[in-house]
């Protein structure tokens, strides 16, 4: 068998249960690819052992260990299509392998009559790489990095899960709820250390989005894209793209934007990673995010902006919000009568300062973070990581346009305590 092929692994096959080992989960993916080709046509298939360890890249002489994992794939129980991402699936429970048997370094097996059935041309399935998936320490990073496959865009080479709750999410990872109980081992566990090993040792580059219910979290997301190697500069010039229509898209309007056609395709190929790490944004779309930059120098006014990829390069990495772009660097002069005169706004913040001092609650009520996603999307996806990570109160108190947007909830709740402050529309 060519160990460097990829096999067709349909999605119910991939949305399992892990209680599997590593190897076990490694091994039933070679058998998968191994019989394949002869699903429709026979019950049985076989390997030497030999050929199966070679696959695996399993390089100990002992192959006893090899042998075990076979015998478990039989025992082992598993549910499939956890996710019903095949809605046309039933869910259901199945043994990974019918029988296996093994005698003079030859292994015989069979899959279930249901499952095998299942397995060939199946309506929605990714393509895993015998290869790659011997690269992986953890059980954990190569069950994710499968699950990202199935949801993978190939031709964006982006993708995004849906949302997974927890519970399922530990039944997918085969976590039983006695262990890891505490949801912050858990995270650094089972998410972000096989996030960083997909990250380090395959072409995706994967990030993790929360949801969450009164400050629980409730789910979680994943969002990825393949990071294609770039080809190397050419002393002639040649494009990347010979030709226009071949270029994404998002490629095509950065170069449009005054970047050469190498850098653009390199900034959409970075994706998010090279937005600073405390300012990228949550719930939104690279493309996406791409497009307000660009609006947003657009936006300038003539001569304001000297160096406008440098302008655009800076809105990209430091996430430059509509509400607060860089300005001149001349400082503008105030008349000392003007500084003097007092802002109405002063007052009511201080006002509203002292109500939630009063009844810390009212930020739970107001600062919901459904309500605030729905009313304010924009404002929502600049706050969202420290939304998930910080307080209420901190958020209040390091987020201007955050708290402006609380204290428009209470002057519009709490009328009567305000009374005799000028409030503005």
């Amino acid at each position: 068998m060519d160990q460097q092929r990829e096999v067709i692994k349909a999605s119910g096959a991939i949305h399992i249960q892990n209680t599997i080992s590593l190897l076990q989960r490694r091994a039933w993916t070679v058998l998968l690819a191994n019989a394949y080709d002869e699903l429709p046509v026979k019950e049985r298939h076989a390997i030497t052992i030999k050929e199966l360890a070679d696959v695996l890249e399993y390089h100990s002489h002992d192959r006893n260990h090899v042998k075990s994992a076979l015998r478990s794939l039989v025992t082992c129980e598993v549910e499939w299509n956890i996710l019903d991402k095949d809605q046309s699936w039933e869910w259901g429970t199945t043994t990974l392998l019918a029988e296996a048997k093994i005698k003079n370094g030859i292994c015989t097996y069979a899959f279930g009559p249901t499952l095998r059935e299942r397995l060939h041309n199946p309506r929605m399935y990714a393509r895993i790489s015998l290869s790659l998936q011997n690269k992986f320490d953890s059980k954990h990073a190569l069950a994710l990095w499968e699950i990202c496959l199935d949801y993978l865009n190939h031709e964006k080479n982006y993708g995004e899960t849906p949302y997974i709750g927890i519970a399922v999410f530990r039944n997918l990872m085969g976590i039983p709820n006695h262990r890891y109980p505490d949801f912050k081992t858990f995270n650094r566990r089972v998410i972000k250390q096989p996030i960083e090993e997909i990250n380090a040792k395959t072409d995706f580059h994967i990030t993790a989005e929360y949801s969450r219910k009164r400050r629980k979290i409730e789910g979680v997301k994943f969002r990825f894209r393949r990071i294609l190697p770039l080809a190397p500069e050419q002393t002639n010039q040649t494009l990347l793209f010979p030709l226009e229509e071949d270029m994404p898209s998002i490629v095509k309007e950065l170069h449009q934007a005054g970047f050469a056609r190498h850098t653009a395709w390199e900034i959409w190929q970075h994706g998010f990673d090279q937005v600073d790490a405390d300012k990228r944004p949550r719930g939104v779309d690279f493309d996406e995010y791409i497009r307000e930059k660009i609006s947003l120098l657009g936006q300038q006014r003539k001569g304001q902006v000297r160096n406008p990829t440098g302008f655009l390069r800076d809105a990209i990495q430091k996430n430059y919000p509509l509400s607060s772009l860089p300005t001149s660097k001349t400082k503008r002069t105030v008349p000392k009568r003007q500084e003097a005169r007092p802002d109405p706004a002063d007052d009511l913040h201080a006002r509203c300062v002292e109500l939630i001092k009063a009844q810390p609650e009212l930020l739970a009520t107001h600062l919901e973070t459904s309500a605030l996603r729905k009313a304010e999307p924009f404002l929502y996806r600049q706050c969202v990581d420290s939304l998930h990570q910080e307080s209420l109160l901190w958020n209040y108190e390091h987020h201007p346009a955050l708290a402006a947007y609380v204290d428009r909830q209470l002057v519009a709740a709490y009328p009567e305590h305000f009374v005799g402050v000028a409030v503005q529309d």
